[in-house]
């Protein structure tokens, strides 16, 4: 599914012409969402639509949405089970065979929508239905169809649950897929467009409030999964190594039940032994680094309240830095290393399986001094690539060997 794969949008990628985005085009990315409106009011945005949010990297942030919205169509779907069939000819789909409660497919003539799950949907489907997802999921890899399609006509018959199911039509290819299974209650559509815009809009304000300023480092994202890093103006001195940047890392997941994050997160920025300048990546637990966090099922209103707690951002960064400054005092670097290594030689996670040869390439070279250690680790997050979910892994242990020394 390399349509699926996360992408991402680097400082270096990021076109010298975009010094930021007004307000007024910000708006756009957010007018098919029937929460902006009551959000916009509450931020009181029409007091600033003709402003300009000074972060580089904002237009391309929304450029990047508008692509998204033009592509796809994300429809959420309430379905029983008895409406619910199994496969496409040969190949497993999951069809939803009563649609006419939804406006777009009845503008497509569409009688039937047969969609390919993606990432967790299949698990999801079945772990529903008496916690069968393992027993489906062989079923399925051994092209075991007339089974499984007796299991669900059989379960349809004790089973009247109705739930709600996230599809996208991907319009450029004709193509549907079941992106997941999304709450009936309490849901509210905190898409990553409105990710956007609330993690903009926000940032402009601490500018206006504070001074500090801020530019966008890093963009991970998919169709409904989005994550960005801001670096802001400020930077400290970290002893005998180098300096270390703060960073609020903003993320949003469309269908999981935390929705819109702000956390706390630094690197640092120190020079190797050929002369230049490496950076590292200094991940917490979520718990020391959690800035702000908007789930789901948060009305507007409460949401907007929970914004406030962005004037925990300097306090989060003062409590990281008193961390990081345990990494000049490492006695043994190749002990932290170590750490590392092991857990990597014993990682069970398929997405650091398949690195682990050029991981541990990387963590047998020798550190004798703390500059080597961290371009060691430097270089190892480097190999994770555009894994996203190996990369979240090896920071974290990374941290942990740094900072925690376990």
């Amino acid at each position: 599914m390399e349509n699926f794969r996360r992408k991402s949008i680097r400082k270096e990628d990021i076109p010298n012409f975009d010094e930021g985005v007004k307000v007024s085009e910000l708006l756009n990315i957010v007018q098919n969402n029937e929460l902006s409106n009551k959000l916009l009011e509450l931020l009181e945005v029409k007091n600033i639509e003709n402003e300009f949010i000074k972060i580089k990297g904002a237009k391309t942030l929304v450029d990047i949405q508008k692509g998204i919205n033009e592509r796809y169509q994300k429809e959420d779907l309430d379905s029983k089970v008895s409406d619910i069939s199994l496969y496409n000819n040969m190949e497993f789909a999951i069809n939803f065979n009563n649609i006419e409660n939804s406006i777009y497919f009845k503008e497509l003539d569409l009688q039937q929508v047969s969609t390919t799950p993606i990432y967790s949907a299949t698990r999801e489907f079945f772990s529903d239905l008496y916690q069968m997802d393992k027993y489906a999921s062989s079923l399925i890899t051994d092209g075991q169809k007339v089974i499984l399609e007796t299991n669900l006509e059989m379960l349809k018959k004790i089973c009247e649950h109705s739930k709600r199911y996230r599809i996208l039509h991907d319009k450029n290819e004709n193509l549907f897929y079941l992106r997941g299974i999304i709450s009936l209650q309490k849901y509210f559509n905190y898409d990553n467009n409105l990710a956007v815009l609330i993690a903009l809009l926000t940032l402009h304000s601490e500018t206006k409030k504070t001074g500090i300023t801020y530019s966008m480092k890093l963009c991970e994202y998919n169709e409904s999964f989005i994550r960005i890093f801001f670096e802001s103006s400020e930077i400290t001195q970290l002893e005998t190594i180098g300096n270390v940047k703060n960073i609020i890392e903003v993320s949003n997941d469309e269908v999981r039940r935390e929705a819109l994050r702000f956390t706390g997160v630094c690197s640092i920025v120190f020079g190797n032994n050929e002369g230049s300048n490496n950076e590292l990546y200094i991940n917490p637990k979520e718990i020391k680094s959690r800035i702000l966090s908007i789930g789901h099922n948060r009305i507007p209103k409460t949401a907007i309240e929970e914004l406030a707690n962005i004037d925990n951002t300097r306090t989060i960064h003062a409590n990281l830095f008193v961390d990081i400054q345990k990494i000049a005092k490492i006695k043994n670097p190749e002990e932290i290393k170590f750490l590392v290594r092991d857990k990597v030689e014993n990682a069970k996670t398929a997405e650091v399986k398949k690195l682990k040869s050029k991981l541990l390439t990387e963590l047998n070279k020798q550190a004798t001094d703390l500059i080597q250690l961290l371009t060691i680790f430097s270089k190892v997050e480097l190999l994770a690539g555009e894994d996203i979910d190996a990369l979240e892994y090896l920071r974290f242990i990374i941290y942990q060997a740094l900072i925690d020394k376990k």
